[in-house]
């Protein structure tokens, strides 16, 4: 009877353990990321927020897709960018810096425009 309570205790633990572990997985920062790149194209996806970063799809004029990571919705709309700000099918450039896998054409970015305006999602690199 007394290790079936040890028992659960460790697996008790070791969920508690994982539990902790798994936002310092999920969130990567900008380690994965390397070479500051712009692209200017056409949003073919509508913003995104609903994830633990905005997201959003570019097609650039070689009609490559990229798929663009934006920060966590509160910082995005603190930057002034909404679901609804950048109509999907509009022009837009992304500043940010490329995966560091040359297989993915993604990009965390940190300054969006969309016509005159500018959306600093995250500030600039720092040198």
């Amino acid at each position: 009877m007394m290790h079936s309570g040890i028992a659960r205790v460790r697996i008790f633990g070791l969920v508690c353990a994982f539990g902790l572990a798994l936002p310092a997985v999920a969130h990567h920062g900008w380690s994965g990321n390397d070479d500051e790149i712009t692209v200017s194209g056409v949003l073919e996806t509508g913003l995104s927020l609903s994830g633990p970063h905005g997201t959003m799809q570019v097609r650039d004029a070689d009609g490559t897709l990229w798929d663009i990571t934006l920060a966590p919705a509160p910082r995005t709309h603190r930057a002034g960018l909404r679901e609804d700000t950048v109509p999907q099918g509009a022009a837009v450039t992304v500043h940010g810096e490329r995966s560091r896998d040359p297989s993915r054409n993604e990009i965390k970015v940190r300054r969006v425009t969309h016509g005159d305006a500018h959306y600093d999602v995250y500030p600039p690199k720092r040198s």
